[in-house]
């Protein structure tokens, strides 16, 4: 049924509308992501949020994950305007430690984008159109080379060369590393308990010491 006080959502037939339409779904995945997790997030429910049939979603993605790696690609546009600009204001100026802070604190800030991050793996093995794959290659290619040009300014002797091959390693620790930070709900509540306080791990101490590490030997 449809969300209260939600507008019909009707067939788009013009570019604009087509356009409205997918920002409103995208919308409603990002909503539905943060509150139930992807795994658990079926087109059912996108529709549903949005006051629609499962069928009409199909007019503007192939599937779920489609519109996973869509999301992923915005919320991966918003971590690089927290990310870059503070690099930026350390050219020059930075050290290993205060960069992998930086690069560590626009992970945490951006958390949307580091929980998609950690199921992009699987997501890419399934129902996805070769095209869809090369696409999301393509412009992660691109955020890993806007990514190694600051992070490269920001570190004393780096540079782009020697930084952009490492960059992909930085995504994939991030990947790893947040769920293992950010139990489950049933999993947080145990690990409170004072006899398994020594199993939390920490994401900003963790990630800041993987960085402090890997950023030393590239910028030595």
């Amino acid at each position: 049924m449809p969300k209260a006080n939600s507008p019909p959502f009707q067939r788009a037939r013009q570019p604009g509308q087509i356009e409205q339409r997918r920002e409103a779904i995208l919308h409603a995945a990002l909503v539905l992501f943060q509150k139930k997790g992807l795994e658990t997030v079926t087109l059912a429910d996108i529709a549903d949020e949005i006051g629609t049939a499962k069928s009409n979603i199909y007019r503007y993605f192939d599937s779920r994950e489609h519109i996973y790696l869509r999301v992923l690609q915005r919320q991966g546009a918003e971590w690089e305007k927290r990310v870059i600009p503070a690099l930026e204001a350390l050219k020059g100026k930075g050290n290993v430690a205060r960069v992998a802070e930086v690069i560590t604190d626009a992970f945490i800030q951006a958390e949307e984008y580091s929980t998609l991050i950690s199921v992009i793996n699987p997501v890419l093995e399934k129902r996805l159109a070769p095209n869809l794959v090369l696409d999301f290659r393509s412009a992660f290619l691109e955020r890993r080379k806007r990514f190694a040009r600051v992070l490269a300014s920001a570190l004393h002797d780096a540079t782009f060369e020697g930084v952009f091959p490492l960059t992909i390693h930085i995504f994939t620790h991030v990947a790893g590393l947040w769920p293992l930070c950010h139990a489950s709900p049933g999993t947080e509540k145990l690990l409170k308990d004072p006899e398994f306080a020594h199993l939390n791990l920490d994401f900003k101490l963790e990630m800041s010491r993987f960085l402090a590490h890997f950023l030393e030997k590239t910028s030595g």
